[in-house]
């Protein structure tokens, strides 16, 4: 008999780590259960981000895209403007010559006095 209580209380015993396993496996479930939730809210997060990413890179390549048109159109008006600055600075540099000389003319003695 007693042999049978010492078996009933193994049995006991080992029921109560089953029943403690059992119970932080479930814990232990659980927790993990919480990390792959947040892990889902987090890639749907970054999904939505490389959405928002995609949409921004469309409009950057858009706008490259119109920049490059805009630099092509305007080309010609560059090269016309850098020419016209180009004359303004030739005659402004022949009119301080006209000027210097125009001077000269002034400041010169006048042999008939």
């Amino acid at each position: 008999m007693e042999n049978e209580v010492l078996l009933d209380r193994v049995q006991n015993l080992l029921l109560g780590m089953e029943e403690r396993t059992n119970s932080r496996f479930d814990k232990i479930d659980s927790r993990l259960n919480g990390i792959d939730d947040r892990l889902d809210g987090i890639d749907g997060r970054l999904d939505g981000i490389d959405a928002r990413l995609n949409v921004l890179d469309a409009k950057v390549d858009s706008l490259t895209r119109e920049v490059r048109l805009n630099n092509e159109l305007l080309e010609p008006f560059i090269r016309w403007s850098n020419q016209l600055e180009s004359e303004v600075i030739r005659l402004a540099a022949a009119l301080q010559d006209v000027q210097s000389r125009l001077a000269k003319l002034e400041n010169a003695p006048n042999p008939a006095l």
